[in-house]
């Protein structure tokens, strides 16, 4: 037997849940934990703001498809963590946010960064917890840890009182679980299969569209599988990017719009019908277009549209069944539409590929993309953090493998970036890393730059500097004018200059023969790098091309 603090306690579970890493910023209510980490190997990531560390337990989790965690002091610390953890909520990211809290003897007296932590951060949690004892620290977070992993994944949050972290316990009276988190892969019943064989049947136009429940469900193989066999156009969007590689005669990107709108069949696999699906209704989604949708979650299912079929389960266990059902003659009697979205796919990369061969000064965003595709190989993981400059590169850069890609999800949290670029150089040491930064983005959690380079975690972060919040500058000056025009415009940072302060290197390109050497020499080294890109503001307006970020 052994006598244990309530530190070394957390640090054991975590341990046991196949936990390498934690994110952190330091407080004296969770030095407990740090000291518990240090017995049982755990790496100690310390970053410069609360909020950085839950962005990059967000990331770990999402790399891994296991537990992230960010750990932080009660108070203000737990207020910094909230983007972090709402954003992960929206993304459903299963990470752990353990708070320190006051004394359980202080409580209510006014102590040290007291406040009420639990209540806060139920409403963006699957489970808000308080540990009342020492003896039920595993109990309770190994009871958040399940709770994160089981079902539709997502964040939890744990609080700790500082006195039962510093209280030492014979660990066989606070035993550890184990065998706790059973995540079963939901099949679909018969009947369900049967109507989904008629449906594919009489289908001439249908359409896939794949979301990050294929990440999250590792579905990507049994994806290929069907939209192979049954002739499929596939859309993927958010962490479903790369489930299908670019190059594949299935995978489609540039020609959604009219897919959707001429579809009679669109099959919705792990992907809610939100704002980036038109809420799944017209004009977005074709009127009479019959609708199923699969998700891991019930409660999905009919959100924002009447469903012709909804199945709720696990998606590579679905649609291997569904090979089963693929009418022989499908992708015979689909070709024609196929063909007819590969003409119009050809037609936008057409277009799209004469803006990326711009040689004007300042850089257009699409040279920008062009540039940053060549350099993607099938190991580089690319992150993207901004608005326009983000996605104009998501048009350009083709992806090879699914995980490839990260972004923010659909809270459209900007400043995850550095976060979960620093996170996957810290999981694939391997592996190139780019981060593809709007000015504004970068702004946010700038400063974990440094903290790539403290940890020797050699990334590149490329900014596309336009001088403003482009997504919503370009919007608001057509719709209000360049004199009603407020709160949009930035300065030209010199963030080159910033990341030379932060220990990293950094070069400031502003003509597009430069761009090509400077991502060439970034990539190249073992040193983290910033490639401060100057980009025309009025360039991405000027394709025709504005989106609005409501």
């Amino acid at each position: 037997m052994a006598d244990l603090t309530g530190g070394q306690l957390v640090a054991r579970v975590l341990k046991q849940a196949g936990v390498g890493h934690v994110f952190t910023l330091c407080g004296g209510h969770i030095l407990p934990i740090y000291d518990g980490c240090l017995d049982e190997g755990i790496a100690v990531i310390d970053t410069r703001h609360e909020q950085a560390a839950a962005h990059c337990a967000d990331a770990y989790a999402r790399l891994t498809r296991g537990i992230g965690v960010a750990m932080v002091a009660p108070g203000p610390g737990v207020t910094d963590a909230v983007t972090g953890v709402a954003n992960a909520y929206a993304a459903r990211s299963p990470m752990l946010l353990i708070g320190g809290a006051a004394p359980l003897g202080l409580r209510g007296l006014g102590a040290l960064q007291e406040m009420e932590q639990v209540a806060l951060l139920r409403p963006i949690t699957k489970g808000s917890f308080t540990v009342p004892e020492a003896r039920q620290i595993p109990e309770v977070l190994t009871t958040a840890i399940r709770t994160a992993l089981s079902g539709r994944p997502g964040p939890v949050f744990v609080e700790i009182p500082v006195d039962l972290l510093m209280t030492t316990i014979e660990d066989r009276l606070a035993p550890i679980p184990t065998a706790y988190v059973h995540r079963p892969r939901g099949a679909a019943d018969p009947a369900a299969l049967e109507t989904l064989g008629r449906l594919l049947a009489g289908a001439e136009r249908p359409v896939v569209v794949a979301g990050g429940g294929i990440w999250w469900d590792d579905a990507a193989a049994a994806l290929t599988a069907f939209a192979t066999r049954a002739g499929l156009p596939v859309f993927m969007n958010g962490a479903g990017r790369g489930a299908l590689p670019t190059s594949h005669a299935n995978a489609f990107a540039q020609a959604r719009s009219t897919a959707l709108a001429r579809a009679d069949l669109v099959l919705v696999l792990g992907a809610p019908l939100d704002f980036r699906l038109g809420y799944g209704r017209p004009p977005t989604f074709a009127e009479d277009a019959k609708v199923v949708m699969v998700d891991v979650d019930a409660a999905e299912l009919g959100r924002n549209r009447p469903l012709a079929l909804g199945l709720a389960g696990d998606l590579g266990a679905i649609l291997r069944q569904a090979l089963d059902v693929i009418p022989a003659s499908m992708a015979a009697r689909v070709a024609p539409w196929l063909e007819a979205l590969r003409a119009k796919e050809s037609e936008s990369r057409t277009k799209i590929a004469a803006f990326c061969a711009a040689d004007d000064v300042p850089i257009s965003h699409y040279r920008l993309a062009a540039e940053i595709a060549r350099v993607v190989s099938p190991e580089t993981i690319v992150v993207g953090d901004g608005g326009d400059v983000v996605g104009c590169a998501s048009k350009v850069v083709s992806l090879h493998r699914p995980g490839q890609w990260l972004d923010p999800g659909p809270l459209g949290c900007l400043g995850v970036g550095p976060s979960f670029a620093l996170t996957a150089k810290l999981l694939h040491p391997e592996r190139p890393v780019i981060l593809i930064a709007g000015d504004g983005a970068l702004g946010l959690n700038g400063m974990e730059l440094e903290t790539a380079v403290r940890f020797g975690l050699p990334l590149v972060c490329v900014v596309g500097n336009d001088g403003g919040w482009g997504q919503i500058r370009n919007p608001q000056l057509s719709f209000y004018g360049e004199a009603r025009a407020v709160a949009t415009s930035l300065p030209l940072t010199r963030f080159d200059l910033l990341a030379e302060a932060l220990g990293a290197r950094g070069v400031l390109v502003r003509e597009p023969r430069d761009l090509g050497p400077a991502l060439d020499k970034a990539l190249g080294s073992s040193e983290v790098w910033c490639v401060n890109v100057v980009l025309d503001p009025a360039a991405y307006r000027n394709t025709g091309t504005v989106s609005m970020a409501i």
